[in-house]
C-alpha cells in the first residue's frame, strides 16, 4: 500500500487518522493509568524507593509507546519485516558496543531494588572504600576518607562490602612486654573500657558485648598481644577505636604498664 495513492481527506485516510488517533489516545490513557499505580507516600522520605519508582515509570512509558508505534505502523500498511531485520542487525552491532552500558543499567536497578546499598552507607568496592555519595542508573559515586570522589560504573561493582548494615567489630591488638602482671594489665584495660562506656561522646556508640578478650598471642619471648573487642556503629569504628587507645594508654601510664 502506498499512502500517496490516497487523497488527503478520502474515507481511507480518515479511517487511518481515526485509528492512529485512537491508538495514541489509548496509549496516553494506559500510560497514565499504569504510572498511577506506582506511588511513594509523600511522607515516606526514601530516596531509593523514589528512584526505583521513577525508573519503573519511565520503563512503562517506553514500553507503551513502542507498542503503540508498532500498531500505528501496522495500520499504515508499512511492511515491518525489512525494518525489523535492519533493526536486528543494528541491534546486534549496538549491543556489542553498548554491552557495558546495559550491564550498568541492570546492575544499578538490582542494587536499588534489593536495598543492598543506600546513600550514606560506608562501603568497600575492590580497592575503593568510602561513603556512598550518589547512586545513578549507570554509576555510583564513592567519597573516600581523604575527600576524593570515585566514580564507579555499576557493571564494575564486584565484591561489594557494606559496613553500614550490621554491627562492626573493632579488634585492638596491643603489644605488651611479657615480664609484667597479666592480671594488672587486664584490669587496666577493663578500666579504660568502662571509661569509654561512660564517655559523653562515644559511650552511646558502643554495643553490649564489647570486652577485653585477654592475651591473644605471644609473638616472641619478650612480647605478648592483648586483644580488646569493641562493638560499635560501622561509621564510628575509627573514632571509637582511637578514643579507647587514648584511654588505655593513660591507664597503662598510671599503672606503669609497658608496651613492647
Amino acid at each position: 500500500m502506498n499512502l500517496s495513492d490516497f487523497p488527503l481527506f478520502s474515507s481511507s485516510m480518515v479511517k487511518i487518522y481515526l485509528y492512529v488517533g485512537l491508538t495514541l489516545l489509548i496509549a496516553v490513557v494506559l500510560d497514565n493509568l499504569l504510572r498511577s499505580f506506582i506511588k511513594v507516600p509523600k511522607n515516606f522520605d526514601n530516596r531509593r524507593a523514589r528512584r526505583i519508582a521513577a525508573i519503573t515509570k519511565n520503563m512503562i512509558t517506553v514500553i507503551v509507546y513502542v507498542i503503540s508505534a508498532y500498531v500505528i505502523l501496522t495500520l499504515l500498511g508499512i511492511n515491518l519485516a525489512p525494518l525489523l531485520a535492519s533493526a536486528s542487525i543494528i541491534g546486534i552491532i549496538l549491543g556489542i558496543g553498548a554491552r557495558s552500558i546495559i550491564e550498568d543499567f541492570v546492575t544499578g536497578f538490582f542494587l536499588l531494588s534489593h536495598d543492598s546499598i543506600a546513600i550514606g552507607d560506608y562501603v568497600k568496592i575492590g580497592e575503593t572504600e568510602g561513603f556512598v555519595e550518589r547512586i545513578d542508573s549507570r554509576t555510583m559515586t564513592i567519597k573516600a576518607l581523604d575527600g576524593s570522589l570515585h566514580l564507579i560504573p555499576n557493571s564494575q561493582i564486584k565484591g561489594l562490602a557494606n559496613f553500614s548494615r550490621n554491627k562492626s567489630n573493632v579488634l585492638i591488638d596491643l603489644p605488651i612486654k611479657v615480664n609484667q602482671d597479666v592480671t594488672k594489665i587486664i584490669k587496666a584495660a577493663d578500666a579504660a573500657l568502662e571509661q569509654l562506656k561512660k564517655d559523653a561522646t562515644y559511650g552511646a556508640a558502643l554495643y553490649p558485648g564489647s570486652k577485653v578478650d585477654g592475651i591473644e598471642d605471644f609473638r616472641n619471648p619478650e612480647m605478648m598481644i592483648l586483644r580488646i573487642t569493641l562493638i560499635t556503629y560501622p561509621v564510628q569504628r575509627w573514632d571509637v577505636g582511637r578514643r579507647y587507645r587514648l584511654l588505655i594508654k593513660k591507664e597503662f601510664e598510671k599503672h606503669k604498664i609497658l608496651f613492647a
